[in-house]
């Protein structure tokens, strides 16, 4: 089957174009067959009957319906059962530290090579040798850390990999040689302190270490020059007190000042009894110069001591590889509640800066001459985390407490939600099987309850920083941990590595998680604002704004190539799971029944049509069958409980808000109110001011018949009518005419105007200015000085054009008349439209 690998739910970057393993094409992947319907099972409803009695009895109730096997995976996820098919994000390059202002802490290892190629070599053809072969590369590396369980330095992966490539092509001596400067290129390309990672249990921990090292460096080396400044400043200034007093002048402690040089051409004895006793200001009290030697000494035991720890670690007994042991800036210490325990273990690392921390703020007290006993005093000696600036509190070792979803939400679940509202800026790391109920314990149905959400729950406790990731998205999670270490709170992290299986890799299972809303990405931080905008970050979620991602779904049916488009829910992400395979059934094959329906439209339906329906999936059977399979009501109504959740976050996130969609809603409802109301205003004002023309217009029409009866010649004989010129402002008169009487040829009289509303014509003074007209033909509706209508050239138009302007006109003040081409087409439909403008 072939589907939309860029936007599959595996989603692996844009890197599934070809294997990684020797750079070639990855052929075409065989279709699944769909078969076709079968006259005689479709007729017969035994097959439905049985399939009812499983959805709504369970596994109990299953008959000889045919289970998933092991070679079942949803269908979507079929083209990534090859996983030397895929490029993703693994190996991770680590870039070396030492830069505080660098964002991006890894990069994968694709991106790396192909980015210091195009460092040196930035045309396409050129290092074309080299850039042909980088998937090769990328193979030897992706082999070579296989099983490391600590970062692997990559510049001698380097070396070894250019030498694998050299006896794998064989070249001839020019291109060999060629090849080579090209690789000797790259390898020095390569930072020294770069490291790979691959994809497994301690890659998560690495990448936190890693975080950690990348902001703790600057800072810990910015606080040791700050140190190393305080204490030369108070040794001087002791050491001028020292000269203040009368040992000073001791020709001992002379010799020692001018040092054995000075001692070659100065007699020390002699200087002594010259100089004498001091007779300067007043030498320091006793107390305040015992105050200062004190903060002296906790500052040269920081100097001089070893650096602390920049991590400790309290772990269940999860953590049980040898590397961390040799990490010299880790501390571990494993038991059996992690967050107890870490809350003791960050009390006591700070006590132990607290110290330091309290002898650079004396210092800089007594430098300044603005130490108080009174006031500092009392102070000082109360001084403990609680009091330490933000910056102080970045100086700590980072203390993370290590455990499983599954004890927390069990027995160590009240020392979890205590370290939560403490304030100690304690990271909570913890693993988490989406597919699992962590609230329940182990002998327990995991559906007679809903499910613990450990990341609800975190941010319920309001102040800490709750971030739901997964390892399948490094740059995801590493941006969760960077948050948690530029702020001062209680931070959770809740983590999916996935699980290895015959046919899935575990990076792939992590990623169906995240699209089937299994285990949906977010991060809530306080630190970010006051507002829910503000705090939530839904990104990197696919498709955020509807129920379940959707993808295209290609198979051969009926002896062609088809396709439909898919949802992935959680029901597809369950199947993943061994232990709940047992609440699907295969439909039998060619079964085609309308009760067979997707578990996404399945969900949206009323519940008395639900009842009359049956949920399904589309499955691949080994690689060759599509098949649909039916879902007991158990893990449905587990699917049910998983999409609710995920409209809690989204409602969260505002992404699909319903008291925003209500609000607008309802601005909407009042702005339509207000414009009908508006409307009824200017049409009553239109007619009141249309009766107004009209009268007078009546009254002028009047007038002029009345002057032209006053003057007529009834001797002469009447003559022909000469038409008369179309009018653009017309009343109705109130009395036909009586004929004209014939002009005499020594009195020709002036040609008259005919009163008709046949004519179109405009409300000029009624016009708005809104320029609809103007945009339906700008030759035929104008604008006078005043930016009011009026019919410009009659010839330009159509009578389409001035009934479509009479329609559109707010002011209704365009009247269309009658048609003055009796050809154009439409003409009755368009005198029916243009009747009540007329």
């Amino acid at each position: 089957m072939v589907v939309n690998q860029s936007s599959s739910p595996a989603k692996p970057k844009e890197q599934l174009n070809s294997p990684a393993g020797d750079g070639g094409d990855g052929g075409e992947v065989e279709l699944p067959v769909l078969a076709s319907p079968d006259t005689e099972l479709s007729s017969s409803d035994d097959a439905t009957r049985v399939l009812r009695r499983f959805h709504l009895g369970g596994p109990s109730e299953a008959g000889d319906l045919e289970p998933p096997g092991e070679d079942t995976l949803p269908a979507l996820l079929d083209p990534f059962q090859d996983a030397s098919k895929i490029r993703f994000d693994f190996p991770l390059y680590l870039h070396p530290t030492g830069d505080p202002h660098r964002q991006q802490l890894t990069l994968p290892v694709t991106d790396f090579l192909r980015e210091a190629v195009e460092a040196f070599a930035p045309g396409p053809e050129q290092a074309r040798i080299l850039r042909d072969n980088l998937p090769r590369i990328e193979r030897f590396l992706r082999k070579a850390i296989e099983g490391a369980t600590a970062p692997v330095s990559l510049g001698p992966l380097l070396e070894r990999a250019a030498a694998a490539l050299q006896d794998e092509l064989g070249l001839d001596e020019a291109n060999r040689d060629h090849l080579q400067a090209d690789l000797d290129r790259l390898i020095a390309a390569a930072p020294e302190g770069g490291s790979l990672i691959g994809y497994g249990d301690h890659a998560t921990i690495h990448l936190f270490l890693h975080a950690i090292r990348h902001r703790m460096e600057a800072r810990r080396r910015a606080f040791a020059e700050e140190v190393g400044d305080v204490v030369t400043r108070i040794r001087t200034l002791l050491q001028v007190e020292k000269g203040k007093s009368a040992e000073a002048s001791e020709p001992d402690a002379v010799e020692s000042a001018v040092g054995q040089a000075g001692s070659r051409y100065i007699d020390p004895v002699a200087l002594a009894h010259t100089v004498g006793g001091s007779h300067g200001s007043e030498p320091l009290l006793s107390e305040r110069r015992e105050r200062i030697e004190k903060a002296l000494a906790s500052l040269e035991a920081y100097t001089n001591g070893k650096e602390p720890a920049r991590l400790a670690l309290v772990h269940d007994g999860s953590l049980s590889s040898p590397w961390l042991k040799g990490e010299a800036d880790v501390e571990i210490k494993e038991a059996a509640d992690p967050c107890l325990v870490a809350s003791t273990v960050y009390d006591e690392k700070a006590a132990q800066f607290a110290e330091v921390f309290g002898a650079v703020r004396l210092a800089h007290l007594e430098l300044s001459q603005a130490y108080d006993t009174a006031l500092h005093d009392p102070w000082f000696s109360n001084f403990n985390w609680e009091a330490f600036a933000r910056q102080e509190l970045m100086l700590l070792p980072v203390v993370a407490a290590v455990a499983s979803a599954d004890r927390i939400a069990g027995k160590g679940l009240h020392s979890f939600s205590r370290l939560l509202r403490s304030g100690r800026p304690v990271q909570i790391l913890a693993e988490v099987e989406p597919s699992k109920n962590h609230g329940v314990q182990s002998d327990e149905d995991p559906f007679a309850s809903y499910r613990l959400e450990l990341g609800y729950l975190g941010i319920s406790h309001r102040e800490a920083l709750v971030a739901q990731s997964s390892l399948a998205r490094p740059g995801h999670l590493t941006e969760g941990f960077l948050q948690a270490l530029d702020g001062t709170r209680t931070g959770l992290h809740l983590i999916n590595t996935g699980e290895e299986s015959a046919h899935l890799s575990a990076w792939l299972q992590a990623g169906a998680a995240l699209d089937g809303r299994a285990h949906p990405f977010f991060r809530y931080n306080p630190e970010k604002g006051r507002s829910w905008a503000q705090c939530v970050d839904f990104s990197e979620n696919p498709e955020p704004q509807a129920d379940w991602p959707r993808y295209p779904l290609a198979y051969q049916g009926a002896g062609e190539e088809q396709s439909l488009e898919v949802a992935f829910t959680f029901m597809d992400y369950a199947l993943l799971d061994p232990a709940l395979r047992e609440h699907f059934r295969l439909v039998p094959e060619g079964l085609e029944r309308d009760e067979l329906t997707p578990v996404d439209a399945y969900l949206d339906l009323e519940p008395g049509e639900a009842l009359r329906r049956l949920p399904v999936i589309w499955t691949v059977k080994g690689r060759s069958s599509l098949r649909r399979a039916v879902i007991s009501r158990e893990l449905l109504l587990a699917c049910q409980d998983r999409l609710g959740y995920w409209r809690t976050l989204q409602a969260l996130a505002g992404v699909r808000n319903e008291y925003a969609d209500q609000a607008a809603q309802s601005a909407r409802e009042q702005a339509m109110a207000e414009a009908a109301e508006e409307r009824q205003k200017l049409e009553a004002e239109h007619a009141e001011e249309l009766a107004r023309v009209r009268e007078q217009t009546a009254g002028e029409v009047m007038q002029h018949l009345t002057e032209v009866l006053m003057g007529l010649d009834l001797t002469q004989a009447p003559q022909p009518r000469t038409p008369s010129k179309p009018a653009t402002a017309l009343a109705e008169p109130t009395a036909e005419a009586p004929e004209e009487a014939p002009a005499t040829a020594a009195e020709p009289e002036e040609e008259e105007e005919a009163v008709s509303f046949d004519n179109p014509y405009i409300d000029t003074m009624l016009c708005t200015s809104c320029n609809d007209c103007m945009k339906i033909n700008a030759l035929v509706f104008l604008y006078n000085e005043n930016k009011q209508a009026y019919l410009g050239d009659l010839k330009a138009a159509t009578y389409k054009d001035l009934v479509l302007g009479a329609e559109k006109c707010p002011a209704r003040c365009i009247h269309p008349g009658k048609p003055q081409n009796p050809d154009e087409p439409g003409l009755d439909e368009l005198m029916e439209r243009a009747k009540p403008f007329n």
